[in-house]
Order: structure tokens, then sequence, then C-alpha cells
């Protein structure tokens, strides 16, 4: 592999890695997104309303540590598996 395409893509990697693992609840913050609170998943459930969990409480969106990563969430399942593939391919590059 060409040395300055596969540091570009390392810097890619890491970089990914650092808004969407590392530094997740940071992320989530400037995203504006909440996680639900007790009361909230209680109230939602008296309603009848069900809640999916995308990312568990202790996940990220690279590891979101839930049985299947494409519920409600388009094509996050596939973006996934192609960074993981590419990881796994540069670090056997």
């Amino acid at each position: 592999m060409n040395k300055d395409l596969k540091v570009s893509i390392t810097k890619f990697l890491d970089l990914f890695e650092e808004v969407f693992d590392r530094d997740w609840e940071y992320s989530k913050d400037m995203m504006g997104i909440k996680d639900e609170t007790e009361d909230q998943k209680k109230a939602a459930k008296e309603m009848g309303l069900e809640s999916i969990e995308i990312i568990a409480g202790n996940g990220t969106f690279i590891n979101p540590k839930v049985e299947d990563e494409t519920e409600d969430w388009g094509n996050r399942g596939a973006l996934l598996n192609e960074y993981r593939r590419l990881k796994e391919y540069l670090e056997n590059e």
C-alpha cells in the first residue's frame, strides 16, 4: 500500500475513534444527545411505548454494546462493519 495513503487512512481512523469512541461523552454533549433517565424510561413503559436501546449506557457509537447494531439506525451497522474490516486490514498490512 502507498505509504501516504496508509498514513492518511490511519489518521482518519484515529480521529474517527477519538470522536465516536474515546471521547463519546463529549461528542454526545456537542450533538445534544441526552441519555434517557430512569423516570423517562418508566414513563414511556407506562404509556405502552417501546424503548429501543441503540447504544448501551456503557457503550459508544463504535462499540454500542447492543445485540443489534443496525436497530433503528439506518446504515450504522454497515459503517461499523467496514470500519472494523479496514482497521483489521491496516493492522495486517
